[in-house]
């Protein structure tokens, strides 16, 4: 599922499903993290680099959970799609992670509604 394919997908969900991805998205970016900081082909600058702007993402994602858990969403998906967007060209290394964690958050959220 591509990055506009997600969006689209998020847009019609409610202000408490949107939460909820975005709670399992930022769970997943620390998985990702982690799986970006044990890689040994990675040089440490390259690993820094990622982890820098994947915090800046987070940081975020928690400025739209905590709008949302007031009740507020103008176009919170959007705001998302700029802010990975953004982030992603910071650093190629990031933008492959970010895809997969994305796809993968999609379809652990589907998982979980499922049960």
């Amino acid at each position: 599922m591509t990055l506009k394919e997600t969006i689209s997908w998020l847009s019609v969900k409610s202000i408490e499903e949107k939460i909820m991805f975005n709670e399992l998205l930022l769970s997943d970016m620390t998985v990702m993290n982690r799986a970006i900081w044990d890689d040994p082909e990675t040089t440490d600058k390259t690993k820094i680099e990622c982890l820098k702007w994947s915090n800046e993402l987070a940081h975020r994602i928690w400025n739209l959970l905590f709008e949302l858990k007031r009740g507020e969403d103008d176009n919170s998906e959007n705001t998302l799609s700029d802010n990975v967007n953004f982030f992603r060209k910071q650093s190629d290394e990031l933008a492959g992670h970010l895809g997969a964690t994305i796809t993968g958050t999609v379809e652990r959220y589907n998982y979980l509604k499922e049960e």
